[in-house]
């Protein structure tokens, strides 16, 4: 009876020990023609390519994300629904649904212009490393982990 008992015992720590890893075992990954904006930063943050105490700066409102050729006239654009910079991973999104001016007029020629964010005909744009979904990802010069990244957005379903 005694081994029986230290048996099931077993098992059963096996078991919970089994399912805790599985819980643990990473980000639940995401659908980024579905998925909210924070469901992706949530999910590139537990991936590690975000840290968790980033502060975010708003690329839509700041300097210098965009490559203008005006001569100075479009030094920031509202050229996505919500793009951040963190740490220097630049993640943007598209709102499909509600379809902005951002949306029909850079997101909808994404794929057309080679992942080249093009704003006003070509008065500012901005070159991403890639687009899936509602989402795209570019990265400042030095970010360490571009190639995992780039690697894993691709993978996410949705594209």
């Amino acid at each position: 009876m005694k081994y029986t008992a230290k048996r099931t015992l077993c098992a059963l720590l096996a078991l919970v020990f089994v399912c805790g890893l599985a819980a643990c075992g990473g980000a639940k990954a995401v659908d980024p023609a579905t998925c909210t904006y924070d469901e992706m930063v949530e999910y590139l943050t537990a991936q590690g390519y975000i840290s968790k105490d980033a502060a975010p700066v708003d690329m839509l409102t700041t300097e210098g994300y965009l490559t203008d050729n005006t001569g100075g006239e479009i030094p920031f654009a509202p050229f996505a629904d919500k793009a951040q910079d963190y740490d220097g991973l630049w993640l943007m999104w598209w709102d499909a649904a509600a379809s902005s001016e951002a949306y029909t007029n850079c997101f909808q020629n994404l794929a057309m212009n080679g992942g080249t964010i093009v704003y006003m005909g070509g008065a500012a744009v901005l070159e991403t490393a890639a687009y899936n979904g509602s989402f795209a990802i570019a990265f400042a010069d030095g970010y360490a982990q571009k190639d995992a990244v780039t690697a894993d957005f691709k993978a996410l379903s949705g594209k």
